[in-house]
């Protein structure tokens, strides 16, 4: 994509009177439709059912993953530097062609931030939501497994099941274990690491960086 894209730009603050509760997550993502929707919808669905509150900034860069943890890294100094840090930064990437990826994964341990990657793409966590999957696929394929279940494009249903995430995680924890983070196997997928991490801090037991 030529122009750079961004979306949910508008600055989130924690309320000062419940700076206890609350865990400020910023979440970059390749998309700038899909990842952004979905994380927007699972917050509200977690938030609905708990106590505590999460402020969940997702972000849609339409650019490779090296390109999604440098924006990762760049709003969280930011942040940083306007007193209000991040608790947690997330950067979620696509395996797909990306020749970055490895780049990507190394700049982001080596500046603390967390990475999901999913294979051969995040929608094969959406297709989790919705049915059991362990066979090596093509972006293609999920797409087209998706447009049966009702999403179609890249803009999800009003009616998305945000409740299935729990089935998801387990039928991620199904597929092959990864072993190298820039190349893991088909299917796979660590969002299901980031959204235990929403659960957490709706639980009150999200951890805090120091």
């Amino acid at each position: 994509m030529s122009r750079r894209q961004v979306r949910g730009s508008q600055r989130i603050s924690k309320s000062r009177g419940r700076r206890s509760e609350n865990k400020k997550i910023l979440i970059v993502a390749e998309g700038v439709k899909t990842e952004p929707q979905y994380f927007e919808g699972l917050a509200s669905h977690l938030n609905a059912q708990a106590v505590h509150v999460i402020s969940v900034k997702p972000i849609g860069t339409g650019r490779d993953p090296l390109s999604v943890v440098r924006e990762a890294d760049q709003r969280r100094r930011q942040e940083e530097q306007n007193g209000d840090a991040f608790d947690s930064v997330w950067c979620v990437v696509d395996v797909d062609s990306h020749a970055t990826l490895p780049s990507a994964c190394d700049l982001a341990s080596r500046n603390s931030l967390s990475i999901a990657v999913s294979s051969p793409c995040f929608e094969i966590w959406l297709l989790w939501h919705f049915e059991e999957h362990r066979a090596w696929v093509t972006a293609q394929a999920l797409a087209a497994k998706l447009k049966k279940h009702g999403v179609s494009g890249k803009s999800l249903p009003s009616g998305f099941p945000y409740a299935g995430y729990s089935e998801a995680k387990v039928r991620a924890e199904k597929c092959e274990a990864v072993r190298v983070i820039h190349s893991p196997p088909n299917p796979s997928s660590s969002v299901s690491d980031l959204v235990a991490e929403l659960e957490a801090a709706c639980e009150g037991k999200g951890r805090r960086r120091s």
